[in-house]
């Protein structure tokens, strides 16, 4: 990036927000599996997981300003997960942080031992497979759609799809599928 133009640089950044917010706008929930140093665009493309699992050694940061450019494009997801303040600092001092500390800040669902990552995200994925698909995305969508949208909006919204789920069998078939699994725990 050393020898970008002012076009080439915008043609650069565009190009890698198409890129990461493909990933953001998916159907499908996102999991996203964090090991070794998760720095600059590649924290952008984890913003737009959906969830995010960490191995504790894992590093975080967006260092970009400590190469004389800002932190753009998704670094916006920033304040909505850790807050304003934090945004801040990461963003003005290019500092990194540490998995704990990124779970602490609401940055990563989880840290865990770094012997344990794959057993978690294999974890995480069997449960996200179990639920009703259907189910998972209008939920995957009204997530997008509260980011985007006011209280009231996010509340029609939601009443809208809680409606619109019962246009198939999954709510009957899983609520049916969750009395007997009640049931012969008794």
């Amino acid at each position: 990036m050393r020898d970008l133009d002012p076009g080439r640089a915008r043609a650069l950044i565009e190009s890698l927000h198409a890129a990461i917010r493909a990933v953001r706008e998916l159907d499908a929930v996102v999991l996203a599996r964090l090991h070794g140093h998760v720095l600059g665009g590649a924290l952008e493309l984890v913003l737009a997981a959906d969830l995010r699992l960490a191995a504790a050694s894992c590093r975080l940061g967006m260092p970009e300003i400590t190469v004389g450019i800002p932190s753009v494009i998704e670094a916006a997801l920033l304040p909505g997960l850790v807050g304003w303040g934090r945004t801040a600092e990461l963003l003005l001092t290019g500092e990194t942080i540490d998995a704990t500390l990124a779970e602490r800040w609401g940055l990563v669902n989880r840290a865990v031992p770094d012997d344990a990552l794959d057993r978690e995200v294999a974890a995480w994925v069997a449960r996200l497979l179990a639920l009703p698909a259907r189910a998972l995305r209008s939920q995957k969508a009204l997530l997008r759609e509260w980011r985007r949208v006011d209280l009231e909006a996010a509340i029609a919204l939601s009443m809208d799809a809680f409606a619109a789920s019962y246009t198939s069998d999954e709510p009957r078939q899983a609520m049916q599928a969750f009395l007997e699994r009640r049931r012969d725990r008794r």
